[in-house]
Protein backbone atom coordinates (compact mmCIF):
# COMPACT_ATOMS: atom_id res chain seq x y z
CA UNK A 1 0.00 0.00 0.00
CA UNK A 2 2.73 2.48 0.92
CA UNK A 3 4.77 1.72 -2.18
CA UNK A 4 1.75 2.44 -4.38
CA UNK A 5 1.14 5.67 -2.43
CA UNK A 6 4.72 6.74 -3.08
CA UNK A 7 4.46 5.91 -6.80
CA UNK A 8 1.26 7.94 -7.02
CA UNK A 9 2.69 10.95 -5.16
CA UNK A 10 5.80 11.02 -7.35
CA UNK A 11 3.64 10.78 -10.49
CA UNK A 12 1.42 13.66 -9.32
CA UNK A 13 3.93 16.04 -7.76
CA UNK A 14 7.43 15.27 -9.07
CA UNK A 15 7.12 13.30 -12.34
CA UNK A 16 10.34 14.77 -13.82
CA UNK A 17 12.38 14.68 -10.61
CA UNK A 18 15.06 12.00 -10.28
CA UNK A 19 17.46 13.41 -7.65
CA UNK A 20 16.32 13.25 -4.03
CA UNK A 21 17.96 14.10 -0.71
CA UNK A 22 16.24 12.14 2.06
CA UNK A 23 16.05 13.60 5.55
CA UNK A 24 17.08 10.61 7.68
CA UNK A 25 16.67 10.91 11.44
CA UNK A 26 16.88 7.16 12.03
CA UNK A 27 13.33 7.00 13.38
CA UNK A 28 10.78 4.59 11.93
CA UNK A 29 9.21 7.18 9.61
CA UNK A 30 12.40 8.21 7.82
CA UNK A 31 13.74 4.63 7.72
CA UNK A 32 10.53 3.48 6.00
CA UNK A 33 10.73 6.41 3.56
CA UNK A 34 14.33 5.53 2.67
CA UNK A 35 13.39 1.85 2.25
CA UNK A 36 10.49 2.77 -0.05
CA UNK A 37 12.64 5.01 -2.22
CA UNK A 38 15.28 2.30 -2.46
CA UNK A 39 12.57 -0.06 -3.78
CA UNK A 40 11.77 2.45 -6.52
CA UNK A 41 15.38 3.38 -7.22
CA UNK A 42 15.82 1.22 -10.33
CA UNK A 43 12.20 1.38 -11.45
CA UNK A 44 12.23 5.20 -11.59
CA UNK A 45 15.98 5.72 -12.21
CA UNK A 46 16.30 7.65 -8.96
CA UNK A 47 19.52 9.16 -7.64
CA UNK A 48 19.32 9.03 -3.85
CA UNK A 49 21.35 10.70 -1.12
CA UNK A 50 20.56 10.98 2.58
CA UNK A 51 21.37 13.59 5.22
CA UNK A 52 21.35 13.08 8.98
CA UNK A 53 21.31 16.17 11.18
CA UNK A 54 23.16 15.64 14.45
CA UNK A 55 21.49 18.14 16.81
CA UNK A 56 23.54 17.13 19.84
CA UNK A 57 20.48 17.40 22.10
CA UNK A 58 20.41 13.77 23.21
CA UNK A 59 23.13 11.71 24.91
CA UNK A 60 22.36 9.09 22.24
CA UNK A 61 22.91 11.45 19.30
CA UNK A 62 26.25 9.88 18.32
CA UNK A 63 24.77 6.38 18.25
CA UNK A 64 21.88 7.62 16.07
CA UNK A 65 24.37 8.97 13.54
CA UNK A 66 26.24 5.65 13.59
CA UNK A 67 22.98 3.78 13.00
CA UNK A 68 22.20 5.93 9.96
CA UNK A 69 25.71 5.43 8.60
CA UNK A 70 25.40 1.65 8.95
CA UNK A 71 21.94 1.63 7.35
CA UNK A 72 23.02 3.74 4.37
CA UNK A 73 26.10 1.58 3.78
CA UNK A 74 23.88 -1.50 3.77
CA UNK A 75 21.39 0.07 1.33
CA UNK A 76 24.11 1.76 -0.75
CA UNK A 77 22.86 5.31 -0.26
CA UNK A 78 25.47 8.09 0.17
CA UNK A 79 25.00 9.79 3.55
CA UNK A 80 26.03 13.18 4.89
CA UNK A 81 26.11 13.61 8.67
CA UNK A 82 25.94 17.26 9.67
CA UNK A 83 26.39 18.51 13.24
CA UNK A 84 24.48 21.67 14.15
CA UNK A 85 24.18 23.91 17.19
CA UNK A 86 20.61 24.58 18.31
CA UNK A 87 20.04 28.08 19.69
CA UNK A 88 17.50 30.89 19.56
CA UNK A 89 14.48 32.23 21.39
CA UNK A 90 11.65 30.39 19.62
CA UNK A 91 11.68 27.22 21.75
CA UNK A 92 13.76 24.10 21.32
CA UNK A 93 11.50 22.50 18.69
CA UNK A 94 11.40 25.57 16.44
CA UNK A 95 15.11 26.29 16.97
CA UNK A 96 16.04 22.69 16.10
CA UNK A 97 13.93 22.85 12.95
CA UNK A 98 15.57 26.13 11.94
CA UNK A 99 19.06 24.70 12.48
CA UNK A 100 18.11 21.56 10.57
CA UNK A 101 16.88 23.35 7.47
CA UNK A 102 19.77 25.80 7.49
CA UNK A 103 22.16 22.83 7.44
CA UNK A 104 20.23 21.17 4.62
CA UNK A 105 20.36 24.44 2.69
CA UNK A 106 24.16 24.22 2.80
CA UNK A 107 24.32 20.62 1.54
CA UNK A 108 21.47 20.15 -0.91
CA UNK A 109 22.47 20.20 -4.58
CA UNK A 110 20.70 22.50 -7.08
CA UNK A 111 19.19 19.52 -8.90
CA UNK A 112 17.95 17.80 -5.71
CA UNK A 113 14.63 17.89 -3.91
CA UNK A 114 14.48 17.27 -0.16
CA UNK A 115 12.19 14.38 0.80
CA UNK A 116 10.86 14.13 4.35
CA UNK A 117 8.80 11.47 6.10
CA UNK A 118 6.03 13.72 7.42
CA UNK A 119 2.80 11.73 7.65
CA UNK A 120 -0.89 12.18 8.45
CA UNK A 121 -0.37 12.28 12.23
CA UNK A 122 2.25 15.03 11.79
CA UNK A 123 -0.22 16.97 9.64
CA UNK A 124 -2.89 16.87 12.35
CA UNK A 125 -0.41 17.97 15.02
CA UNK A 126 0.71 20.87 12.82
CA UNK A 127 -2.92 21.96 12.33
CA UNK A 128 -3.59 21.95 16.08
CA UNK A 129 -0.40 23.87 16.85
CA UNK A 130 -1.46 26.51 14.31
CA UNK A 131 -4.90 26.58 15.89
CA UNK A 132 -3.31 27.14 19.30
CA UNK A 133 -1.36 30.11 17.91
CA UNK A 134 -4.54 31.65 16.49
CA UNK A 135 -3.26 31.32 12.93
CA UNK A 136 -5.23 32.30 9.85
CA UNK A 137 -5.89 30.11 6.85
CA UNK A 138 -2.20 30.04 5.87
CA UNK A 139 -1.18 28.48 9.19
CA UNK A 140 -4.22 26.21 9.29
CA UNK A 141 -3.27 24.89 5.86
CA UNK A 142 -0.57 22.99 7.79
CA UNK A 143 1.87 21.19 5.46
CA UNK A 144 1.59 20.65 1.72
CA UNK A 145 2.91 17.75 -0.35
CA UNK A 146 5.36 20.16 -1.98
CA UNK A 147 6.59 23.40 -0.44
CA UNK A 148 9.71 25.54 -0.34
CA UNK A 149 12.23 26.69 2.22
CA UNK A 150 14.91 29.32 1.93
CA UNK A 151 15.88 32.87 2.88
CA UNK A 152 15.79 34.05 -0.71
CA UNK A 153 15.14 32.83 -4.23
CA UNK A 154 18.75 31.76 -4.80
CA UNK A 155 18.95 29.54 -1.72
CA UNK A 156 15.38 28.19 -1.67
CA UNK A 157 14.86 24.46 -2.17
CA UNK A 158 11.84 22.23 -2.63
CA UNK A 159 10.50 19.90 0.05
CA UNK A 160 8.51 16.81 -0.95
CA UNK A 161 6.32 14.98 1.61
CA UNK A 162 5.01 11.88 -0.17
CA UNK A 163 3.65 10.17 2.99
CA UNK A 164 1.52 13.10 4.14
CA UNK A 165 -1.74 11.20 3.64
CA UNK A 166 -0.50 7.99 5.32
CA UNK A 167 -1.17 7.42 9.03
CA UNK A 168 1.63 6.52 11.43
CA UNK A 169 0.06 3.09 12.01
CA UNK A 170 0.49 2.21 8.33
CA UNK A 171 4.15 3.24 8.43
CA UNK A 172 4.79 1.17 11.55
CA UNK A 173 3.02 -1.84 10.02
CA UNK A 174 5.23 -1.56 6.94
CA UNK A 175 8.38 -1.43 9.08
CA UNK A 176 7.33 -4.54 11.01
CA UNK A 177 6.35 -6.43 7.86
CA UNK A 178 9.77 -5.75 6.30
CA UNK A 179 11.71 -6.42 9.54
CA UNK A 180 13.26 -2.94 9.50
CA UNK A 181 15.33 -1.60 12.38
CA UNK A 182 15.09 1.97 13.63
CA UNK A 183 16.01 4.11 16.62
CA UNK A 184 13.63 5.52 19.22
CA UNK A 185 14.12 9.11 20.35
CA UNK A 186 13.57 9.13 24.10
CA UNK A 187 12.31 12.72 23.95
CA UNK A 188 9.20 11.55 22.04
CA UNK A 189 7.57 10.49 25.32
CA UNK A 190 8.22 13.84 26.99
CA UNK A 191 4.88 15.66 26.88
CA UNK A 192 6.47 18.94 27.97
CA UNK A 193 7.03 19.47 24.26
CA UNK A 194 3.88 20.76 22.59
CA UNK A 195 3.88 18.31 19.70
CA UNK A 196 4.43 15.37 22.03
CA UNK A 197 1.61 16.58 24.28
CA UNK A 198 -0.77 16.48 21.34
CA UNK A 199 0.60 13.18 20.05
CA UNK A 200 0.64 11.34 23.36
CA UNK A 201 -2.28 12.74 25.31
CA UNK A 202 -4.80 14.69 23.22
CA UNK A 203 -5.11 13.23 19.73
CA UNK A 204 -5.48 9.58 20.84
CA UNK A 205 -8.58 10.60 22.84
CA UNK A 206 -10.04 12.49 19.91
CA UNK A 207 -9.44 9.60 17.53
CA UNK A 208 -10.97 7.22 20.04
CA UNK A 209 -14.06 9.42 20.32
CA UNK A 210 -14.48 10.14 16.58
CA UNK A 211 -13.50 7.64 13.91
CA UNK A 212 -11.31 8.99 11.09
CA UNK A 213 -10.77 12.23 13.04
CA UNK A 214 -7.26 12.57 11.57
CA UNK A 215 -8.63 12.42 8.02
CA UNK A 216 -11.24 15.07 8.86
CA UNK A 217 -8.60 17.43 10.22
CA UNK A 218 -6.43 16.84 7.15
CA UNK A 219 -9.45 17.65 4.97
CA UNK A 220 -10.02 20.91 6.90
CA UNK A 221 -6.34 21.80 6.40
CA UNK A 222 -6.71 21.16 2.69
CA UNK A 223 -9.79 23.41 2.54
CA UNK A 224 -7.74 26.17 4.21
CA UNK A 225 -4.95 25.66 1.71
CA UNK A 226 -7.39 25.97 -1.19
CA UNK A 227 -8.90 29.14 0.28
CA UNK A 228 -5.44 30.64 0.72
CA UNK A 229 -4.58 29.72 -2.86
CA UNK A 230 -7.75 31.49 -4.03
CA UNK A 231 -6.90 34.63 -2.01
CA UNK A 232 -3.41 34.70 -3.52
CA UNK A 233 -4.83 34.25 -7.01
CA UNK A 234 -7.24 37.15 -6.54
CA UNK A 235 -4.51 39.44 -5.15
CA UNK A 236 -1.75 38.27 -7.48
CA UNK A 237 -1.90 41.17 -9.96
CA UNK A 238 -1.97 43.80 -7.21
CA UNK A 239 0.83 42.09 -5.29
CA UNK A 240 3.19 41.84 -8.24
CA UNK A 241 2.49 45.40 -9.34
CA UNK A 242 3.82 46.55 -5.96
CA UNK A 243 6.52 43.94 -5.34
CA UNK A 244 10.26 44.24 -5.89
CA UNK A 245 11.72 40.97 -4.64
CA UNK A 246 15.33 41.76 -5.54
CA UNK A 247 15.31 44.80 -3.26
CA UNK A 248 12.79 43.31 -0.77
CA UNK A 249 10.70 46.42 -1.38
CA UNK A 250 6.94 46.97 -1.43
CA UNK A 251 5.08 49.95 -2.91
CA UNK A 252 2.45 51.38 -0.49
CA UNK A 253 1.29 54.25 -2.70
CA UNK A 254 -2.50 54.78 -2.31
CA UNK A 255 -2.57 51.95 0.24
CA UNK A 256 -5.27 53.79 2.18
CA UNK A 257 -7.71 53.09 -0.66
CA UNK A 258 -7.78 49.40 0.24
CA UNK A 259 -9.88 47.77 2.93
CA UNK A 260 -8.07 46.90 6.14
CA UNK A 261 -8.38 43.18 5.34
CA UNK A 262 -6.81 43.68 1.91
CA UNK A 263 -3.98 45.71 3.43
CA UNK A 264 -3.26 42.93 5.92
CA UNK A 265 -3.28 40.21 3.30
CA UNK A 266 -1.02 42.10 0.90
CA UNK A 267 1.55 42.69 3.65
CA UNK A 268 1.41 39.01 4.65
CA UNK A 269 1.91 37.89 1.04
CA UNK A 270 4.83 40.30 0.57
CA UNK A 271 6.53 39.05 3.74
CA UNK A 272 5.95 35.45 2.68
CA UNK A 273 7.51 36.12 -0.74
CA UNK A 274 10.52 37.59 1.06
CA UNK A 275 10.87 34.47 3.26
CA UNK A 276 10.06 36.45 6.40
CA UNK A 277 8.33 34.96 9.47
CA UNK A 278 4.66 35.84 9.69
CA UNK A 279 3.88 38.64 12.15
CA UNK A 280 1.25 38.12 14.82
CA UNK A 281 -2.05 39.96 14.43
CA UNK A 282 -0.89 42.61 16.91
CA UNK A 283 2.42 43.05 15.06
CA UNK A 284 0.59 43.33 11.74
CA UNK A 285 -1.66 46.05 13.13
CA UNK A 286 1.42 47.91 14.40
CA UNK A 287 3.15 47.68 11.02
CA UNK A 288 0.14 49.14 9.25
CA UNK A 289 -0.63 51.86 11.80
CA UNK A 290 2.87 52.84 12.93
CA UNK A 291 4.95 52.28 9.80
CA UNK A 292 2.75 52.46 6.70
CA UNK A 293 0.47 55.22 7.98
CA UNK A 294 2.95 57.07 10.17
CA UNK A 295 3.17 60.82 9.50
CA UNK A 296 4.97 61.66 6.28
CA UNK A 297 7.82 63.52 8.00
CA UNK A 298 8.67 60.47 10.13
CA UNK A 299 11.13 57.65 9.45
CA UNK A 300 9.24 54.74 11.01
CA UNK A 301 10.74 51.31 11.61
CA UNK A 302 9.51 48.05 13.10
CA UNK A 303 11.58 45.07 14.18
CA UNK A 304 10.34 41.71 12.90
CA UNK A 305 12.46 38.74 13.98
CA UNK A 306 16.06 39.59 13.05
CA UNK A 307 15.17 42.22 10.42
CA UNK A 308 13.71 45.73 10.32
CA UNK A 309 10.73 46.94 8.31
CA UNK A 310 11.26 50.57 7.26
CA UNK A 311 9.36 53.11 5.18
CA UNK A 312 10.86 55.54 2.70
CA UNK A 313 9.20 57.45 -0.16
CA UNK A 314 6.01 55.38 -0.25
CA UNK A 315 7.83 52.05 -0.06
CA UNK A 316 8.39 49.47 2.64
CA UNK A 317 11.83 47.90 2.89
CA UNK A 318 13.18 44.86 4.73
CA UNK A 319 16.65 45.67 6.04
CA UNK A 320 19.25 44.36 8.43
CA UNK A 321 19.51 45.74 11.96
CA UNK A 322 22.47 48.04 11.39
CA UNK A 323 25.06 48.92 14.00
CA UNK A 324 25.84 52.60 14.50
CA UNK A 325 28.46 53.70 12.01
CA UNK A 326 31.16 56.05 13.37
CA UNK A 327 32.39 59.05 11.37
CA UNK A 328 34.97 57.91 8.84
CA UNK A 329 37.48 59.57 6.51
CA UNK A 330 40.07 57.89 4.28
CA UNK A 331 42.34 59.14 1.51
CA UNK A 332 42.26 57.14 -1.72
CA UNK A 333 45.33 57.70 -3.83
CA UNK A 334 45.44 57.62 -7.62
CA UNK A 335 46.88 54.13 -7.56
CA UNK A 336 45.75 51.32 -9.83
CA UNK A 337 43.92 48.62 -7.86
CA UNK A 338 44.06 50.36 -4.48
CA UNK A 339 41.43 48.82 -2.21
CA UNK A 340 40.23 49.30 1.36
CA UNK A 341 37.42 48.01 3.53
CA UNK A 342 34.79 50.33 4.95
CA UNK A 343 33.79 49.93 8.63
CA UNK A 344 30.78 47.98 10.00
CA UNK A 345 30.65 45.53 7.08
CA UNK A 346 29.53 48.25 4.68
CA UNK A 347 31.70 46.90 1.86
CA UNK A 348 34.90 47.63 -0.03
CA UNK A 349 36.17 50.36 -2.37
CA UNK A 350 38.48 49.68 -5.32
CA UNK A 351 40.12 52.36 -7.45
CA UNK A 352 41.12 51.57 -11.01
CA UNK A 353 42.66 53.94 -13.57
CA UNK A 354 39.43 55.82 -14.23
CA UNK A 355 36.78 54.22 -11.99
CA UNK A 356 35.75 53.88 -8.34
CA UNK A 357 34.04 50.56 -7.59
CA UNK A 358 31.90 50.27 -4.46
CA UNK A 359 31.09 46.65 -3.57
CA UNK A 360 28.45 46.47 -0.87
CA UNK A 361 28.40 43.62 1.61
CA UNK A 362 24.98 42.66 0.22
CA UNK A 363 26.59 41.95 -3.18
CA UNK A 364 25.41 45.08 -4.98
CA UNK A 365 28.06 46.98 -6.92
CA UNK A 366 28.24 50.65 -7.99
CA UNK A 367 30.77 51.98 -10.50
CA UNK A 368 31.66 55.67 -10.67
CA UNK A 369 33.47 56.89 -13.77
CA UNK A 370 35.75 59.67 -12.55
CA UNK A 371 36.03 62.96 -14.47
CA UNK A 372 39.25 62.91 -16.56
CA UNK A 373 40.80 65.72 -14.51
CA UNK A 374 40.40 63.70 -11.26
CA UNK A 375 41.70 60.35 -12.48
CA UNK A 376 45.22 61.08 -11.27
CA UNK A 377 44.23 63.02 -8.14
CA UNK A 378 43.96 61.77 -4.53
CA UNK A 379 40.37 61.58 -3.31
CA UNK A 380 38.80 61.52 0.14
CA UNK A 381 36.12 58.97 1.14
CA UNK A 382 33.83 60.06 3.98
CA UNK A 383 30.92 58.77 6.01
CA UNK A 384 28.63 60.88 8.24
CA UNK A 385 28.74 64.18 6.37
CA UNK A 386 26.22 66.82 7.55
CA UNK A 387 25.24 70.40 6.81
CA UNK A 388 26.05 72.27 3.62
CA UNK A 389 28.86 71.05 1.36
CA UNK A 390 30.44 72.61 -1.78
CA UNK A 391 29.74 70.62 -4.95
CA UNK A 392 32.41 69.77 -7.51
CA UNK A 393 33.38 71.49 -9.78
CA UNK A 394 31.66 74.87 -9.18
CA UNK A 395 31.71 74.95 -5.35
CA UNK A 396 27.98 75.66 -5.16
CA UNK A 397 26.91 74.72 -1.63
CA UNK A 398 23.94 72.45 -0.91
CA UNK A 399 22.44 70.79 2.15
CA UNK A 400 23.31 67.10 2.52
CA UNK A 401 19.64 66.34 3.24
CA UNK A 402 18.71 67.52 -0.26
CA UNK A 403 21.63 65.63 -1.77
CA UNK A 404 20.49 62.42 -0.12
CA UNK A 405 16.96 62.96 -1.36
CA UNK A 406 18.11 63.66 -4.94
CA UNK A 407 20.05 60.39 -4.89
CA UNK A 408 17.12 58.45 -3.37
CA UNK A 409 19.21 57.30 -0.42
CA UNK A 410 16.96 56.09 2.45
CA UNK A 411 17.58 57.58 5.89
CA UNK A 412 19.02 54.38 7.36
CA UNK A 413 21.57 54.11 4.51
CA UNK A 414 22.92 57.64 4.81
CA UNK A 415 25.58 56.93 7.41
CA UNK A 416 26.54 53.78 5.45
CA UNK A 417 26.88 55.38 2.00
CA UNK A 418 30.39 56.57 0.98
CA UNK A 419 30.85 60.13 -0.23
CA UNK A 420 33.69 61.06 -2.61
CA UNK A 421 35.42 64.41 -2.05
CA UNK A 422 38.16 66.30 -3.85
CA UNK A 423 39.61 69.36 -2.06
CA UNK A 424 36.58 69.39 0.29
CA UNK A 425 34.19 69.44 -2.68
CA UNK A 426 31.63 66.64 -3.00
CA UNK A 427 32.24 64.74 -6.22
CA UNK A 428 29.73 61.88 -5.91
CA UNK A 429 27.47 59.82 -3.68
CA UNK A 430 28.33 56.11 -4.08
CA UNK A 431 24.86 54.67 -4.02
CA UNK A 432 23.78 51.51 -5.80
CA UNK A 433 21.02 51.99 -8.37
Amino acid sequence: MLISTLRQQIAIHTPQQTDFLIGLSGGVDSVVLLHLLCQLRQENSLNLRAIHIHHGLSPNADSWAEFCQHLCREWQVPLTVCKVTVFGKQGIEANARQARYQAIEQHIQPNEMLVTAHHLDDQVETFFLALKRGSGITGLSAMQAVSYWGKNATSAFSIFRPLLTSPKSTIQAYAMAHCLAWINDESNVDSRYERNFLRNEILPLLNQRWQQFDQMVARAAQHCAEQQQLVEELLNDELHARLNLAERRFNIEKFDQFSHLKQQQLIRLWLEKCQMPMPSQIQLEQIIANVIFAEQDKNPAFRLADKMLRRYQQHLFITEIFADTPPFEQMLLAKQGEEFTLPENIGTLIRTRDTLIFCKKSGQTYRLLLPPELQQEPLIIKLHQRGKVPLYPHSKREEMKKIWQKNNVPVWERTRTPLVFFNQQLVAVLTTP
